[in-house]
């Protein structure tokens, strides 16, 4: 079958016009220190996205797992529940300590953390192929082709996806960064949506199951100014003016019982999977 696109080529052009990105490139670890502990406090509350993905992963007791990007382990440590071995995959050491606090709360030690880059691994050296391979947001490579390709030889059985179908913010959020940072920085922020990695895969001769479905993620705050404070810190740590921040979470945080405010996001979301013959 003739390619009329190269869909690798394409991811490379639109990563590659990102400055923040090529940060990011260059150091994901001082990045990700930074920000570890406000994204920890942006997703420590969040239930419902995260039980919506592990619906789509088909684990038994006997499976090990590799999560790439595992973060402050948001699926790392409920998945301990179930797998026999967890390994967390991050190159910040800040989120994976955040990730072992979690781990030592939920009593769990079947885990092993790895901090490197997915780009600088190699599948029988520095990670050993697993059963199930979980990249969850986590696909932010310049190589997309190269690190798709190393998420399959490192399953030994499936491999999950989980990226976002259309813009990469919800509708309301889409507006809070236009508002911030400009029509053509917001979009340079944000990554091309799974028909990316689908057209890849497909060139590849992977043709995985994609199912399409609303996530809701929700953030939990003690007030309007703790919840401007953590956007800024993770999105724009030397932003002048917070007025359109604060605009945003006065007009979406809902109290509830508690008295907590709550910031629900809808965000259409991509589940992108594929088992291995044999």
């Amino acid at each position: 079958m003739h390619r009329i696109i190269d869909w690798n080529e394409l991811w490379k052009a639109i990563h590659a016009s990102s400055p923040g990105r090529a940060e990011k490139d260059r150091d994901p670890a001082a990045v990700w220190d930074k920000r570890a502990a406000a994204y920890h406090r942006a997703t420590r509350d969040e239930k419902d996205a995260t039980e919506q993905e592990l619906r789509f992963i088909d684990l038994a007791a006997g499976d090990t797992v590799l999560d790439v990007g595992a973060g402050t382990g948001r699926l790392a440590v409920p998945i301990a529940h179930t797998a026999a071995h967890v390994t967390a995959l991050d190159p910040s050491g800040g989120m994976l300590a955040l990730l072992e606090e979690r781990m030592a709360a939920a009593k769990r030690t079947n885990y092993s953390c790895v901090r490197m880059r997915f780009e600088d691994t190699v599948v029988g050296r520095d990670i050993e192929p697993h059963d199930v391979v979980i990249a969850a947001f986590s696909l932010g490579f310049y190589d997309l082709a190269a690190a798709l390709g190393k998420l399959d030889a490192a399953a030994t059985r499936s491999v999950y996806l989980f990226w976002h179908a259309g813009e990469w913010r919800s509708r309301d959020e889409m507006v809070l960064y236009r508002a911030v940072f400009g029509e053509e920085v917001s979009l340079q922020k944000g990554y091309p949506d799974y028909i990316y990695p689908v057209n890849i895969l497909h060139d590849a001769g992977i043709y995985p199951n994609v199912r399409i479905y609303h996530a809701a993620w929700d953030a939990v705050y003690d007030s309007v100014d703790e919840a401007v404070q953590n956007w800024v810190t993770m999105h724009s740590p030397d932003l002048e003016d917070p007025s359109p921040v604060v605009e945003y979470f006065t007009r979406v945080l809902r109290r509830d019982a508690s008295g907590r405010y709550v910031e629900r996001s809808v965000r259409p979301t991509a589940a992108v999977w594929w088992t291995k013959e044999g």
